[in-house]
């Protein structure tokens, strides 16, 4: 008699759990398709806590890997407002089996996890030739397949960060946004090993008079170098570089991204500070808020 019951009291159980559907691709035509599930985002009224994307390529870049989480992980930010997306490509050490070990040693532990770490790994036949305007123009097309692949509904900033930055202010993230700008870049330095501090980012500049009358004898399809405005106030800035570039995902979810051809003079992270400026955007620089690379 209890197994009876046992056994009645199971159907009804199963009876009231939902159907639970798995679709298979068939060549068979003449089958009702499952029902799509459907969304509804409301983008105009956001949460008040704002999502970081932190997006970085890699290529050959296992010995800068502990460095590049540990200042991630002593971040003031939320970790669990911080998703993280890493390009590795055409590498030929252990990089991807190093991103790995430290990606399980993060997010295992009983707390304090990053809220997503994604890893891809695609080739893009990068020149032999490091530096060249080749190189850029496919530096370009790798960020804008990482920013692809990565950006969901829910971020709120794009980080695009390099991974061979020594240091930078743990308060990096709060105070970039307070400055309430569509793209924020530090000040990125570098010490030399006779100890002398010098610039490290070129990309980060502004427009000079000389720079801008340049422009006029020089086709808009032809790159060329210029020569900057250098201020120690915050700035107005005509082009960016990527080691560590704060951006509104607005921004890029609205069309700018970083152009693998030749843009009013430029192309990939200058290419994108000038098709942001083109868009209406503002871009800024805090010649005063240093960071360092090694």
């Amino acid at each position: 008699m209890s197994m009876l019951l046992f056994v009645w009291i199971l159907c009804i159980y199963r009876l009231t759990q939902p159907l639970h559907y798995h679709t298979v691709q068939t060549r068979t035509t003449n089958l009702t398709k499952p029902q799509r599930a459907h969304n509804y985002i409301d983008l105009n009224h956001r949460d008040s806590l704002q999502h970081v994307l932190v997006l970085t390529h890699l290529q050959n870049d296992e010995m800068y890997l502990e460095n590049y989480f540990k200042l991630l992980d002593k971040s003031s930010y939320e970790n669990k407002l911080i998703s993280i997306g890493l390009l590795v490509s055409d590498s030929t050490d252990t990089t991807l089996t190093t991103v790995y070990q430290h990606v399980n040693r993060l997010q295992n532990r009983w707390r304090n996890q990053f809220h997503s770490v994604d890893v891809y790994q695609k080739d893009f036949g990068f020149p032999v030739m490091g530096g060249s305007d080749s190189e850029r123009a496919t530096l370009a097309r790798a960020k804008n397949f990482l920013l692809s692949a990565t950006l969901k509904e829910y971020h709120d900033w794009v980080v695009w960060v390099d991974v061979k930055l020594y240091s930078y202010p743990r308060n990096i993230f709060n105070d970039l946004m307070a400055v309430d700008v569509d793209i924020i870049v530090p000040n990125c330095l570098k010490k030399r090993d006779d100890g002398v501090v010098q610039g490290y980012d070129m990309n980060n500049w502004q427009e000079s008079d000389q720079s801008l009358r340049y422009q006029q004898k020089v086709p808009l399809n032809q790159l060329a170098d210029m020569t900057t405005v250098t201020n120690y106030d915050k700035v107005p800035l005509d082009g960016v570089g990527a080691t560590f570039t704060m951006v509104k995902a607005t921004v890029h979810r609205e069309g700018a991204v970083f152009p693998p051809f030749v843009y009013q003079h430029e192309l990939d992270t200058e290419g994108f500070a000038k098709i942001a400026k083109s868009m209406g955007f503002s871009v800024y620089g805090i010649p005063a808020y240093t960071i360092y690379h090694f």
